[in-house]
């Protein structure tokens, strides 16, 4: 049951592209960006099935002001209850750090943590509101190219660490130009 609450409580990242920068090399900005390492998300969506047959879809957009990613997910659960999610990823400007906010339909979920890239890969250290419990989780994605990601959640329990709750490959099912965002 846990895995199956642990999905409810994070699946994640989402939306379409709401930025213009055209003109600009949408490479060079985005490795410039802090938040390069999600960039090749933006456009078109993304989607996972989980166990009981049923995709989630997710689709990542940047902000208007180019310097933040929403996430979009959407879709419901095995015994049909619908699944939505928000996250927004930016830059703490006072600390430079890279945070993410969100929110989701399970238990009136609320989170909020910071994030670090590496290579190909991307880590957030998030506490989590639900209706009558706070935990703490970690959030792990790994790119396998342009079009395919695999992410995982983990809860981080009291004298045993960090407890793997649930995991998810996602692939690129649509394509939508991906804009390049305004610096």
């Amino acid at each position: 049951m846990r895995g199956t609450a642990c999905i409810l409580a994070l699946t994640v990242v989402a939306t379409t592209v709401g930025c213009v920068g055209a003109g600009r090399d949408r490479a060079a900005t985005q490795e410039a960006a802090p938040l390069h390492g999600f960039a090749h998300l933006v456009g078109g969506e993304w989607t996972t099935i989980l166990a009981s047959g049923i995709p989630l879809r997710e689709t990542w957009s940047w902000e208007p002001d180019g310097r933040s990613l929403r996430v979009v997910g959407a879709g419901s659960v095995a015994d049909g209850t619908p699944w939505r999610e928000e996250q927004v990823f930016f830059v703490d400007e006072a600390t430079g750090e890279v945070r993410v906010r969100g929110s989701n339909s399970y238990r009136n979920g609320r989170f909020e943590g910071t994030l670090r890239f590496g290579s190909g890969t991307a880590e957030a250290q998030m506490v989590i509101e639900q209706t009558g419990w706070t935990r703490q989780l970690v959030r792990r994605w790994r790119f396998d190219g342009e079009n395919r990601f695999e992410t995982e959640l983990l809860e981080f329990i009291a004298g045993e660490g960090l407890v793997p709750l649930v995991s998810w490959a996602y692939t690129r099912s649509r394509e939508s130009p991906a804009l390049t965002p305004r610096r």
